[in-house]
């Protein structure tokens, strides 16, 4: 690895829903340009693929042979693939929680009480995680080795609290120390129960016998870690998603949906980057000088299409795409030496 002769820099990958394909072909990009980042952040799905990029694993065999489990119907029927999963789950992730449904009415219920007939009805947990704990352990266990500072993050709802979670080398480049989950600090060590927790979508419910931690994936909270890199001169954004809406505005219910969960992770990821973006400005106007401050370069490398509600979440386009933008903007910026 050559010594890069430009400052640091920072990758930032946000996790939305399963799709993973940019930012696998982000960091396929970058390993194959031999350029390793001085902090790397990732939320939801992409801890996971951080994780292998970090093991020196090829991620394209495993993203395609994601595809292959994702994608049994080819088009015009590809919408299928949405109603399969959603129906039969995803045999590497979630399956569908039928038996938990019927054991709830196996209960006594209080047909007075309308919360307790809702939550027989349509209950929070509608998938069950079917994540490997060895594979869990395995995650936090890279992580934790690396010399490259990692971080990712979560949720405790009960508290209102969000955790980063950091391995060693991040908690020397961020000068913190790190408590237990539950503790009142913020910096949590990376442990196989804290990426289970970060990985814990909605929808597998709030059930303390099969999340005794109580956290849930973060990038509903946060989807992209950015503030945290304020030491990097440069961070690349890897986002699953288009900065602006492209095609006609939302006409059915569908629609409306994803333009709601759309515009809910754009609101988190605008508020993250604002006080970066402030203080790149007073920097600029003269306002804040001195050693303690430096700007920072936001550089945002997105997906260029639209996903629909019933389009499939991952292609190896996507993935393609990804990596010849990456593979140009991360040549045409960082000079090795």
């Amino acid at each position: 690895m050559a010594a890069r002769t430009n400052g640091k820099i920072g990758f930032a990958l946000g996790g939305l829903g399963g799709i993973n394909a940019h930012g696998v072909g982000f960091l396929e990009a970058a390993r194959a340009l031999g350029i390793e980042p001085d902090f790397v952040t990732c939320s939801s799905g992409m801890i996971r693929w951080v994780a292998d990029w970090l093991e020196e694993k090829p991620l394209l065999p495993r993203l395609e042979e994601q595809l292959g489990l994702g994608n049994r119907f080819p088009p015009p029927f590809h919408w299928m693939n949405t109603l399969w999963i959603a129906t039969f789950g995803d045999p590497a992730t979630f399956r569908p929680a039928v038996w938990e449904y019927w054991r709830r009415w196996m209960q006594p219920v209080d047909w007075a009480d309308a919360k307790t007939l809702l939550d027989r009805l349509w209950p929070a947990q509608v998938y069950v995680p079917r994540r490997d704990p060895e594979d869990l352990a395995r995650i936090a266990s890279v992580m934790n080795a690396s010399a490259i500072p990692v971080a990712f993050n979560s949720v405790h709802p009960a508290s209102g609290r969000e955790y980063l979670h950091v391995n060693p080398a991040a908690q020397e480049a961020l000068e913190v120390k790190v408590g237990a989950i539950g503790d009142p600090v913020k910096y949590v060590a990376i442990s196989e129960s804290a990426v289970r927790g970060a990985l814990w979508l909605y929808f597998y419910g709030f059930d303390d016998n099969m999340n005794p931690d109580g956290l849930v994936d973060g990038s509903y909270h946060r989807q992209f870690i950015a503030s945290e890199l304020h030491g990097c001169d440069r961070i690349y954004l890897a986002r699953p998603r288009n900065s602006r809406w492209d095609g006609r505005l939302p006409q059915n219910y569908f629609e409306v949906q994803d333009f709601t969960t759309d515009h809910g992770f754009d609101s988190a990821y605008a508020a993250e980057l604002a006080g970066l973006r402030q203080i790149n400005r007073l920097i600029a106007d003269g306002k804040l000088h001195g050693g303690d401050f430096h700007s920072v370069e936001l550089i945002e490398v997105e997906v260029r299409r639209q996903y629909g509600f019933f389009e499939p979440l991952e292609e190896r386009s996507v993935f393609d795409e990804a990596f010849r933008t990456a593979y140009h903007v991360l040549t045409s910026k960082e000079s090795m030496g």
